[in-house]
């Protein structure tokens, strides 16, 4: 039962699909998923959990950690990235047409 707990706990935190080690365990040995993540990384293969998009697309992927933290920031509509991509063009067009 603890087990139950600790995937629970691990899938509420990071919002992703660590709950199916307790639904469907087979699913994950056979697509060799080691035990604590609850699938493969789409870019690198590694480890990861499967979740959504993190940002403003409506999109569930499977990302290690280190590639989903490159989506949340590099992309134009992570998270962050769309800070980002907001400051770098959208600022520079309003202040060059606010001072023509």
């Amino acid at each position: 039962m603890n087990q139950v707990n600790d995937n629970l706990a691990r899938a509420e935190k990071l919002g992703c699909y660590c709950i199916l080690w307790d639904k469907d365990p087979e699913y994950l040995k056979n697509k060799q998923v080691p035990e604590g993540y609850c699938g493969l990384c789409e870019t690198c293969g590694r480890p990861g959990h499967t979740r959504h998009f993190p940002g403003a697309v409506p999109y569930t992927g499977t990302w290690c950690d280190r590639h989903y933290r490159r989506a949340m920031i590099l992309h134009p509509l992570g998270r962050i990235g769309v800070m980002i991509y907001f400051l770098l063009f959208f600022v520079p067009f309003l202040v060059f047409f606010l001072n023509r």
